[in-house]
């Protein structure tokens, strides 16, 4: 028999790989006899530089860059046997390297423009930017300024390059940007499919997770709105009508106006770089997984993109909790559906097991698949 796992990072615990490990001896221990191909995933947030080093070769290009908080972070992005660069913002402006107590309304995207501006001198022309984990709400302008952009008050002064920032913001002028944009392919793969503002904007949906209180959150979406207004006043385009505008606190649409990239969800784009189709047309049965289950995850996600491209296969879903129900399952077409993490755990004792539990898991859906 043979089996393919591909499961996304179970965040907070486990990253792709170590996931996909503890699956594979999971599968194993039920059928020795079983053929286990496993593809490293991720679906634009943390993990997608390595995950495209895994399966299409590449490597590392370290950097030091401005992180979320203005201080300097060293870091690196993807450069692909083809030239192709992987930046994953979340490694320049993340939540996960952002300051104890950091407010979206005081962290900058400036890093992830350093980032492109790297790439570009690597000369990289071909770019795909993962756009989850964000610790920012700046709408990209912090990016956009990093590669020559300028973000003015009424003065004619450059304005504080974060969600707080935008709120002087008055006028726009690309007219200095890097003129090495215009030869690239840019598409940014985001997970979410949220506009820049509104009730699913991306202060309202995001900003709390990444430490705004109420006020803040009224205030970003306020600033928010001020950048879409200067945006079409300068005649740069239209931020508010873009679906997946508001992933990253906007720098989705930021990248799309400023740079003219183009949206579209990362984990299909993972998959075809890991040719998963081919692989599982000669499938037994394929298993993939994350963090956390839930509605979410049929939209955008990667266990969702799986299921969808299976070629006709049975696919398991594991969560390390599933809050989705059978009729939601069942719809997505996941063959079963398991939790690993038994309930009432604190996150510290789920650290400690996560990954026995994961294996019994996959032992569990090996023995459903027999």
């Amino acid at each position: 028999m043979k089996a393919i796992v591909i499961p996304d990072k179970f965040k907070g615990t486990m990253d792709a790989r170590t996931a996909g490990e503890a699956i594979s001896k999971g599968i194993i221990s039920v059928m020795p006899f079983c053929s286990v191909l496993r593809l490293t995933a991720a679906d634009g947030g943390d993990g997608t530089a390595d995950a495209y080093i895994d399966n299409a070769g590449g490597e590392k290009r370290f950097v030091t860059v401005t992180g979320p908080n203005n201080k300097p972070v060293h870091t690196y992005y993807a450069k692909l046997n083809d030239g192709t660069a992987v930046i994953e913002m979340a490694k320049a402006s993340g939540l996960a390297i952002a300051e104890e107590g950091s407010s979206p309304l005081h962290t900058t995207t400036y890093g992830t423009g350093e980032l492109i501006k790297a790439a570009l001198d690597d000369g990289c022309r071909k770019l795909i930017i993962g756009i989850g984990g964000s610790a920012t709400n700046d709408g990209g302008v912090g990016m956009a300024a990093a590669l020559g952009g300028k973000f003015l008050d009424i003065d004619g002064n450059s304005i504080e390059l974060t969600g707080g920032g935008l709120a002087r913001l008055n006028t726009i002028d690309l007219s200095e940007i890097d003129s090495r944009i215009k030869e690239c392919e840019i598409l940014v793969a985001c997970d979410v499919d949220n506009p820049l503002c509104g009730k699913d904007g991306a202060a309202e949906t995001f900003s709390r997770q990444k430490g705004a209180d109420e006020d803040a959150v009224k205030e970003l979406e306020k600033n928010l709105l001020i950048l879409s207004w200067v945006a079409k006043r300068c005649h740069i385009g239209d931020m508010l009508c873009l679906k997946g505008g508001g992933a990253a606190g906007g720098l989705g649409a930021g990248l799309s106006v400023f740079l003219g990239g183009k949206l579209v969800e990362g984990a299909p784009l993972l998959l075809e770089a890991c040719s998963f189709e081919k692989h599982a047309a000669d499938a037994d049965f394929i298993i993939t997984g994350e963090g956390s289950l839930d509605a979410q995850s049929l939209h955008g996600k990667l266990p969702a993109a799986v299921a969808e491209r299976a070629c006709g296969k049975k696919v398991a879903v594991i969560g390390g909790r599933v809050l989705l129900t059978a009729e939601e399952a069942e719809n997505a077409g996941f063959f079963c559906v398991e939790e690993a993490s038994p309930k009432g755990l604190s996150m510290d004792e789920i650290k400690l097991r996560c990954q026995k539990d994961l294996e019994a898991a996959a032992a569990r859906v090996a023995r459903r698949f027999l």
